[in-house]
């Protein structure tokens, strides 16, 4: 099995991990291929991102959250197969942990493996085109004034929202951006888009859950500054007043490889600190 790395070396413990972790899969039989470019002490197949995801049997995201959605990213419409392992911090994404990845690969490789299909998120601005696991964030500008974004739903106005900018998010990423504006935390393999204002000059302005068949439109009101998209914080775009920035369904999901034996439950108390007991 071709086994693509994406990895962050600058986590600490990365290259010890990486390492054994290569040395590992290598007399199981699997093949390592890396990113061409990076700097990383393994025997290993160095590849261009589309070609590394052309020959891969699987994507393995070494990292954070952030190198899981670069992996999305790399592997965007193929629909290539993506398992992360967390050597970070939080990792809502990177569901295995140091410890449950060689059984992991083991699972896959043997095809007893268990997998998500996330919702991603399509963004059009002009000519530019991109894609969001998590989500599409329009903020201030580097003026750092208020903002005033207007959204439609397939043409139909929404509201005006006056403040920092506002999320529109998926239901894999209402763990992140979305839930510290105070959005909803939403199951994330369930189909929905989610509009969450960013510190909003109204108290009444609230997050609302839209259809996955939405076709948002924002734009920025007359007279407002000019802001910046931020695509998964991997890709920013400068927006200017009278130009819509269009956010639909993409037409295709990205298929996250899961542990067998952690419900997303668990995974919210662990990482979210509930203090909750069944007893």
């Amino acid at each position: 099995m071709n086994i693509g790395l994406v990895v962050n070396p600058h986590k600490l413990g990365a290259a010890k991990f990486l390492s054994g972790f290569v040395s590992w899969f290598v007399s199981e039989g699997h093949k390592p291929l890396v990113l061409a470019g990076l700097d990383l002490r393994v025997r290993a197949k160095r590849l261009a991102p589309s070609r590394l995801v052309r020959e891969a049997d699987l994507v393995v995201a070494l990292g954070g959250d952030g190198t899981l959605l670069l992996a999305a990213r790399l592997v965007g419409r193929s629909e290539k197969p993506i398992m992360g392992i967390n050597l970070g911090g939080l990792g809502f994404l990177t569901e295995f942990s140091g410890a449950e990845a060689r059984e992991g690969i083991r699972a896959f490789a043997q095809g007893r493996h268990t997998e998500e299909h996330r919702m991603v998120l399509e963004c059009r601005y002009d000519t530019k085109r991109g894609f969001a696991l998590n989500d599409c964030a329009l903020n201030m500008g580097p003026a750092g004034r208020v903002i005033e974004v207007i959204a439609q739903a397939a043409g139909t106005f929404v509201n005006r929202f006056v403040g920092d900018g506002v999320v529109v998010a998926t239901p894999t990423g209402s763990t992140a951006y979305s839930l510290a504006a105070g959005g909803p935390v939403v199951y994330p393999t369930m189909q929905a888009m989610l509009l969450t204002p960013l510190a909003p000059h109204a108290l009444a302005a609230r997050p609302l859950i839209l259809p996955p068949e939405t076709k948002l439109e924002l734009s920025l009101a007359q007279g407002s500054d000019t802001a910046v998209l931020n695509l998964d914080g991997q890709r920013r775009w400068r927006i200017a007043v009278g130009r819509p920035i269009r956010i639909t369904q993409a037409g295709f999901s990205v298929r996250l490889v899961t542990p067998q034996k952690k419900s997303y439950y668990s995974i919210l108390r662990n990482k979210m600190k509930w203090s909750g007991s069944q007893v």
